[in-house]
This record gives structure tokens, C-alpha cells and sequence, in this order.
């Protein structure tokens, strides 16, 4: 049984910041994928493990990027997250990726998210958040 996610705070966080949100619920996956944001850009990272606090954490940090993991606990996968997202005025243009190992090819290809299978190498993901981040 998964823990629920604790209110998340953000107030040490500037929306000048360059800044990834990443939503993943596999402790293993997010260390490395913030080890290897952390280690390897100028961007933060702020995480999730569900996307049941998007709304509040975009309007307060309002990230640059969304790393999103397709299968996750809760009411939202990846694509409805990325759909959510991207219908609210404003955040339309916020690009994302989409990391699972079950990707769901035709309803990615139809946002045109780009797409990388879990377990993916970090010369992959890095390579894949460069081509999308300024």
C-alpha cells in the first residue's frame, strides 16, 4: 500500500527558476532521474508521485518542463496529467515527456510527446530533456 502524498510546499521557489517537474512513483526511477538533472543542467527539480497536486504545483512554480511517468497510483495517468496541463490557458506551451514501460504509443504520437521506455540509460534521458529545454 502506497503512502499518501504529503501537501507539498514550495515557498523557498522562485518561478524565475529554471525548473523540471517530474512525476514519478518509483522511488528507484526518480532518484535517478533527479540525481542526474541535478548533477548534469542548471534546472531544479520538484517532485511528484501522482498528479493529484498539479494544479497548485504549476501555478507555483511554473516548470519549464514535465517529466511525466505514464502508469501512476491515483486518478491520473501520464497522458491525462500532460491533457490537463496543456488544456489549461497558459500552460499550453509548457513541453513534456512522456517515461513508462508501457508507453502508449498512438495517444503520445498523437500529442507528439516524445517518449523513452523505462529502464532508459541517463545519456538517453538527458539527451531527450536537452532537445526540449532552452
Amino acid at each position: 500500500m502506497r503512502e499518501e502524498q504529503k501537501p507539498i510546499k514550495i515557498h523557498e521557489h522562485s518561478t524565475s527558476e529554471k525548473t523540471i517537474l517530474l512525476i514519478e512513483d518509483s522511488p528507484i526511477f526518480s532518484r535517478i532521474f533527479i540525481h542526474a538533472i541535478k548533477k548534469n543542467t542548471p534546472y531544479q527539480v520538484v517532485h511528484l508521485t501522482d498528479g493529484s497536486q498539479i494544479i497548485q504545483v504549476i501555478t507555483e512554480i511554473r516548470p519549464n518542463l514535465l517529466v511525466l511517468d505514464y502508469d501512476l497510483p491515483g486518478e491520473m495517468n501520464g497522458i491525462e496529467i500532460y491533457d490537463l496541463v496543456h488544456g489549461t490557458q497558459g500552460w499550453e506551451h509548457i513541453p513534456a515527456i512522456m517515461i513508462s514501460a508501457n508507453l502508449p504509443l498512438k495517444e503520445i504520437e498523437r500529442r507528439h510527446i516524445p517518449g523513452l521506455y523505462k529502464p532508459c540509460g541517463t545519456d538517453e534521458f538527458l539527451s531527450a530533456l536537452s532537445k526540449l529545454l532552452p
